[in-house]
């Protein structure tokens, strides 16, 4: 029984150290980036994401769907060249503001520029989740899709556009994170091909259902195949943000990463993995929108090496 409780207490303490001193080498664990930028915080009335760009790191843009000046959903965009202290464009879009669904920014006719999507799942007029997207092209006057799709509506997780089947057009994505029938978060896919009238994944998880972060589909591994990624974010094992990874090649029941990051919980923003300073391998963006240090809306990247 001592040596049994000698190596409880060795065990515990190991669990403890690695909490506050990460594996060497580890990712998310160095900053590479932490700055106010040219938004005031707090700006609460839409999403935050980083897109992609032409210079060394990723752009930030914000998609506010309510309380705007204009009167429709407008797209902001500060470039990461001028460390997002610059703005490139600021314009009111085809959409009048409503706040009924996800909305995201990504290139969705293939000529490089992030089009306006919007994934409308309540109050839509086919009695379908919906999705609309206006092309960039168009400065976001022109949609260029409007269709109600195979899934009826509802909320109980996290809606997403990606190309999951690599045929070069947009899939969208549903992760169920509760009420879901295996009891595990599930991801159900619908095809771009089909116009998203049919289902080419539905498919329970090694997760439990948990709605404590953000959910995401991607290319984690870099093997051309959607992993799902879960930033944890609170009520942490390790004290810290945590990224757990299910990879697409398992079909989502083997984790290839769970590791606690350099940031201490909090949710006063917005959190993604994406490849922020291009390098191939996705860093943890944590886009802070109110209570910051800076008065402004702020960056932080943990490095994905």
């Amino acid at each position: 029984m001592a040596n049994v409780n000698v190596f409880l207490s060795i065990w515990r303490m190991l669990v403890f150290l690695a909490a506050i001193h990460p594996v060497l080498g580890a990712p998310y664990q160095t900053r590479i980036l932490e700055t106010g930028t040219t938004f005031v915080a707090p700006d609460p009335y839409g999403p935050w994401q980083m897109i992609p760009s032409s210079s060394s790191s990723e752009d930030l843009a914000y998609i506010k769907t309510t309380n705007t000046g204009t009167g429709r959903v407008e797209v902001h965009i500060a470039s990461g060249s001028s460390q997002f202290q610059t703005r490139t464009l600021e314009v009111g879009t085809t959409f009048v503001t409503e706040d009924n669904g996800t909305w995201q920014l990504i290139d969705a006719d293939g000529d490089g520029r992030p089009d306006l999507v919007y994934i409308k799942t309540r109050s839509t007029g086919t009695g379908r989740v919906e999705v609309h997207i206006a092309s960039a092209a168009s400065n976001y006057q022109t949609r260029i899709l409007e269709t109600g799709t195979t899934f009826y509506p509802e909320d109980d997780g996290v809606w997403q556009m990606a190309d999951f089947d690599r045929d070069g057009k947009l899939d969208l994505i549903y992760i169920k994170t509760r009420n879901t029938g295996t009891g595990r978060v599930e991801v159900h896919v619908a095809s771009g091909a089909s116009n998203y009238q049919t289902r080419i994944q539905e498919v329970g998880t090694i997760f439990y259902p948990e709605d404590n972060g953000v959910w995401q589909m991607v290319d984690y591994d870099r093997d051309g195949r959607l992993d799902l990624a879960y930033i944890k974010t609170r009520s942490t094992g390790t004290g810290r943000v945590e990224v757990h990874v299910a990879s697409g090649s398992s079909t989502y029941q083997t984790r290839v990463q769970e590791v606690g990051t350099t940031f201490y919980p909090e949710d006063n923003g917005f959190w993604e993995l994406s490849d922020f300073n291009h390098d191939g391998v996705l860093d943890l963006v944590y886009i802070k929108t109110k209570n910051t240090g800076t008065g402004r809306v702020e960056v932080h990247v943990a490095s994905g090496r």
